[in-house]
């Protein structure tokens, strides 16, 4: 009877179940392989119940199986399996060199070459944070300095920065390199962004292009999607591990439901998930830092924390890694900065405690163009202005406009000649006639409520000045119109008739369809820049920018007019979809040649995060806002990495300034270079402009002062620490410099280059049995081009990206030369594709070839022969993979190495190996040995103690030993140097919460306190109070940080196994052995 018969049951006649193998439950700590991927186990676990007999040949538990994947282009993602009901895994053993070869079952050198590459990439290290391996596996042009964000996160066993570099320098980039390298470093998992509404779609087309990374944005579509698919309870925060919110919409109550949710879920000490979320991004982030209002009597106040301050800084307390970005993190008030740094390192600041200069400086990257401006790099900027002449009849109406203000002023009993609707509404006719007559319109119909502000200097800075939103609604009433009319106060055209009013109106509106005298000279600035000869379109192209929507819109409305609209103008607003507002963006980026854009009019919205520099250098500022920030963006547009010219900006300027009109137009055209003259100034640029236009809109009466109250010894002493600190944030390490210069060169010693991409993306495909690439070249470069042929379903998920806003679902080519994309360096050919190690196409390959040469049911054999001309002796070499794996799973450190012997048992140096495996599996045109050859080392390694095979498994032990103990002596450096970092992180931050909270209560007595309102008191009370709750909890926390970096490297198990043999014959041996 066969063995596999079955036996008979003697009680009751039946045969009985045959005895089956249950699979081996991996313990923690374990690789495996599961659905074609290599993961490894963080915990394995009894179900409840034990499988019933009646469903199952053998009764006995079943095993939950934690796992989290060691595939670098899975990025930490985690899986639950039940392991006996799980088809096709396996757990990995420690794979020794193979003691039998087939000489007819050999491997295409250039297929196990490609495997090699891929097994090569895939090795990913924690235990040297010198050893960035982000840059090399993303598809940006990565410049020095921008790896020095890396650098800093690198050192700290959590990552707190304040990517504060000026605008247009690439911070988005920094952080998607921090990112990335978190990810592939297994030290995050889950990412959450924050951004305003007009970046979400920015930030994921970004973070997929150009690191390779899947970003969903949380929205209405997404929610209801979600609960289709998932149910009604679903939580889009828990099903998909990196996720783009707006920070518009953190603050609402669904938000901070679908968040509640989350950090109520909190896995438990140990696991590979300590944190609600791993890390957080948040972009623009001096959106949820606190104003700082007015005090009582024109004083200094103290800043109270809006709704939206309050969300991201419960979400930052649930997230590991934090991110702040911001060209402008400071806005001259310390009680709102330390808020922010509060937001990005509750470890070493908190709010209203004096700042630290050296957490400061541990915390903060800033550089300022200037500072970097070399080879050209940032050309200067230029400020140039387009001259008119004044209308004598808009001179009129500005006069008669100042005068019913200035009267209503003296009837009201103010003491200023205006007051900050007087402001508002010269605002507004300094933008255009139109937007005033929509303006003074919505005034009139407010007028009988009387809801005005008295206190100017309080409501000037909030609504008008540098406290005022960054964001611009797209509406005709934005929100500093909102703001006055839900104020209360006395009328401010108290002294104008309805007649007036209504001529003024009439006046503006009257405006509807024609240009002023300001647009009148800007459509010939357009026509001499954009239509030289006034029929042909050159290829210059010139942004506009408004600060209302109602000024856009009849800007657009009279350049169509006068033949300037059509294809060649377009507008972006805050009103806008985000695929509208992306989709125009890309057409102003495109090619001039083939795209007929020129004339791009925008508001404030497009001020935040669109990049316009690929073919325009001239910005138009059509009105200026009195917020520096939101001027500093806008500027910021054109100004950034990628500008080959001198970024031109332009206002407009009187040929005469003898009327009040023509004068304060002069003023606001100045008051841009003002800005620029002392940006570098961050704590006092916005008092600076403040105070200007105060003086120059709504000056005092003689006598009465300046009301602005001295800043306090401690505000100028945090802002002197401050300024210094955030200036001195422009030294370049020389060990960046030294990397960006040797980048080439790192690429190619780990086989990124074109030839060897690209071998891995054709072995993968043809593997897989897909059509082949079809290169088709390109008029633009000499690389190779290619067109993506028609892919099974399961590649499509490796395409996206392919396609572009201005054609989607249509193939660009592809390239695997990264030069390719470029010209010389100038600007990106958006219409080819590079194909980089972190695109999804690439990363798929990858790791197919990877499965395909470790999984123990392989179609490939392992092994190869390569005849390799030049070479003096045959040898044979191992490449074998090094995997240390912590507690929990977490990978610390993978790596391949190779170890050779000569055929006379001599070994080979490790740089020997490197440069014979180089020419043994990397030549062009290679092919196997012939079959003599291939018999003759099948022979000599197949011998039952064969000493070729014996001294090179011998030499590879050893090899792994030595590495193991390196990497395990490196892991064990990190680990005291991360508890030392974060035992003088508490001990700094303990003296410092110390020292603040006994002068704060001394400060309450200060007569200056008792100025401040009542909501300021309150939040001023609350930040002592929890100063003081946190020097109690302290103690813990600092216990509970150091046991993390102790778990981090505990329990360290290595896993060594071969993934390839290869025999580099010389051609004296070829020769010699063909024949036998």
């Amino acid at each position: 009877m066969s063995s596999m018969a079955a036996s008979t049951d003697s009680a009751f006649g039946l045969p009985s179940a045959p005895t089956v193998a249950l699979p081996e439950v991996p313990a923690p700590g374990r690789i495996v392989t599961v659905r074609g991927s290599t993961w490894a186990v963080v915990d394995a676990r009894r179900q409840g119940l034990p499988r019933s007999p009646a469903d199952e040949a053998t009764a006995g538990l079943q095993h939950v199986v934690d796992l989290q994947s060691l595939e670098d282009d899975r990025l930490g993602e985690e899986l639950s399996v039940v392991w006996e009901l799980e088809l096709g895994h396996s757990v990995d053993p420690e794979r020794a060199l193979p003691t039998h070869i087939d000489a007819d079952a050999v491997d295409d050198p250039n297929v196990l070459g490609a495997c090699v590459d891929a097994v090569r990439w895939g090795a990913v290290t924690s235990a040297d944070d010198h050893a960035y391996q982000a840059p090399f596996r993303s598809g940006a042009a990565v410049e020095a300095y921008q790896l020095e964000p890396l650098a800093r996160a690198l050192r700290s066993p959590r990552t707190n920065l304040l990517l504060a570099d000026d605008v247009g320098l690439g911070k988005t980039i920094e952080a998607g390199l921090v990112i990335q390298e978190l990810l592939l470093r297994h030290r995050a998992r889950t990412v959450v962004i924050v951004c305003p509404p007009s970046l979400s779609l920015k930030w994921q087309c970004e973070m997929l292009e150009k690191f390779g990374l899947d970003f969903v944005i949380v929205d209405s579509a997404l929610m209801a999607q979600v609960r289709r698919s998932h149910g009604l309870a679903a939580n889009p925060l828990k099903l998909f591990p990196r996720v783009i919110v707006s920070m518009a919409w953190l603050p609402g109550l669904r938000a901070q439901r679908l968040f509640r949710d989350v950090r109520d879920g909190l896995g438990q000490p140990g696991t590979a998930k300590r944190w609600a979320f791993d890390a957080l991004i948040v972009d623009e982030a001096h959106h949820v830092a606190p104003s700082s209002p007015t005090a009582v009597g024109g004083g200094r106040g103290y800043a109270v924390d809006s709704n939206r301050t309050q969300a991201t800084r419960a979400l930052a307390e649930l997230c590991e890694h934090r991110l702040f970005l911001t060209a402008t993190p400071h806005n001259g008030y310390s009680e709102s900065f330390t808020a922010l740094l509060e937001m990005v390192d509750d470890r070493r600041f908190t709010r209203g405690a004096a700042i630290d200069p050296t957490a400061l400086a541990d915390v903060t990257v800033r550089r300022l163009k200037s500072s970097l401006a070399k080879d050209g790099a940032f050309p200067p900027r230029v400020f140039e202005s387009i001259p008119f002449d004044p209308d004598p009849r808009e001179e009129e109406h500005f006069e008669k406009l100042h005068r019913l203000l200035t009267d209503s002023a003296k009837r009201n009993g103010r003491e200023r000649s205006g007051d900050l609707l007087a402001m508002l509404l010269k605002k507004r006719f300094l933008s255009s006639p139109w937007s005033f007559a929509q303006t003074l319109d919505l005034y009139t119909q407010s007028r009988a409520v009387g809801a005005w502000p008295d206190a100017v200097d309080d409501y000037y800075e909030q609504v008008l000045g540098s406290g005022a939103s960054d964001e611009e609604e797209g509406e005709s009433a934005q929100p500093e119109f909102t703001a006055l009319r839900a104020s209360k106060g006395s009328d401010p055209l108290v002294a104008a008739s309805e007649a007036d009013l209504d001529e003024l109106i009439a006046w503006g509106r009257g405006y509807e369809h024609r240009p002023d005298a300001r647009l009148t000279a800007l459509i010939t600035y357009l026509n001499a820049t954009c239509r030289p000869d006034g029929a042909t379109w050159s290829n210059e192209r010139v942004v506009i920018f408004t600060e209302y929507t109602e000024t856009m819109r009849w800007v657009v409305r009279v350049l169509e007019s006068r033949g300037l609209g059509g294809e060649r103008l377009a507008t972006i607003s805050g009103s806008d979809a985000a695929h509208d507002r992306e989709r125009t963006r890309a057409r102003f980026t495109a090619d001039p040649t083939t795209e007929p854009l020129r004339i791009l009019v925008a508001t404030d919205a497009a001020g935040e995060g669109i990049d316009l520099q690929t073919y325009c250098h001239r910005l138009v500022n059509l009105d200026v806002p009195f917020n520096p920030s939101r001027l500093e963006q806008r500027l910021g547009r054109i100004d950034r990495w990628g500008q080959r010219h001198n970024p031109v900006m332009l206002t407009f300027a009187p040929t005469t300034k003898s009327g009040r009109y023509a004068a304060d137009l002069d003023f606001v055209g100045r008051l841009v270079s003002k800005i620029e003259q002392i940006k570098t100034e961050l704590g006092s640029v916005n008092e600076i402009v403040d105070a200007q236009v105060l003086d120059h809109f709504a000056p005092r009466r003689a006598g009465t002062g300046t009301g602005a109250a001295p800043r306090s010894q401690r505000a100028m002493a945090d802002a002197k620490v401050i300024t210094e600190q955030l200036a001195a944030g422009m030294r370049l390490n020389s060990e960046l410099t030294a990397l960006s210069q040797s980048y080439g060169e790192r690429k190619v010693a780990l086989h990124l280059t074109p030839q060897s991409t690209q071998r891995v993306v054709d072995t993968a495909l043809r593997l897989d049995g897909q059509p082949a690439l079809i290169e088709e070249g390109s008029q633009d470069t000499d690389a190779p081009v290619f067109a993506v042929p028609a892919l099974a379903a399961r590649w499509h998920s490796s395409l996206r990206g392919l396609d572009s806003v201005l054609a989607p679902g249509v193939l660009r080519p592809i390239t695997f030369d990264d030069a390719a994309v470029t010209d010389r360096g100038e600007r990106d050919r958006a219409h080819l594709v590079h194909i980089h190690l972190g695109h999804p196409l690439l990363q798929r390959s990858a790791r197919l070839l990877r499965t395909e040469l470790l999984r123990p049911d392989s179609r490939l054999h392992g092994w190869t022969a390569v005849v390799v001309p030049g070479l003096e002796q045959s040898c044979v070499a191992s490449v074998s993979r090094l995997v240390l794996v912590g507690r929990g799973g977490l990978r610390l450190h993978e790596e391949v190495f190779m170890t050779g012997v000569r055929f006379s048992g001599q070994a080979v140096a490790e740089d020997a190996v490197l440069t014979l495996l180089d020419r043994a599996l990397d030549s062009a045109r290679l092919t196997v040995a012939d079959a003599g050859v291939r018999s003759h080392v099948a022979t000599r390694w197949n011998e039952e103690q064969s000493h070729l095979r014996e001294r090179l498994q011998a030499d590879t032990g050893k090899r792994a030993l030595r590495q193991q103990q390196l990497v395990t002596d490196k892991l064990g450096e990190r680990e005291g140097a991360d508890a030392q970092r974060a035992t003088q992180i508490f001990t700094a931050f303990r003296r410092n919460l110390t020292e603040s909270i006994a002068r704060l209560e001394a400060e309450e007595r200060d007569a200056a306190y008792q100025l401040f309102a009542d909501d300021q008191q309150r939040q001023r009370r609350e930040d002592l109070r929890r100063m003081g709750e946190r020097l109690v909890e302290l103690g813990d926390e600092e216990r509970r940080e150091l046991d993390a970096v102790r778990t981090r490297y505990a329990e360290v198990r290595p896993f060594v196994s071969t993934a390839a043999v290869v025999f580099a014959i010389s051609q004296a041996d070829a020769d010699r052995w063909a024949g036998v």
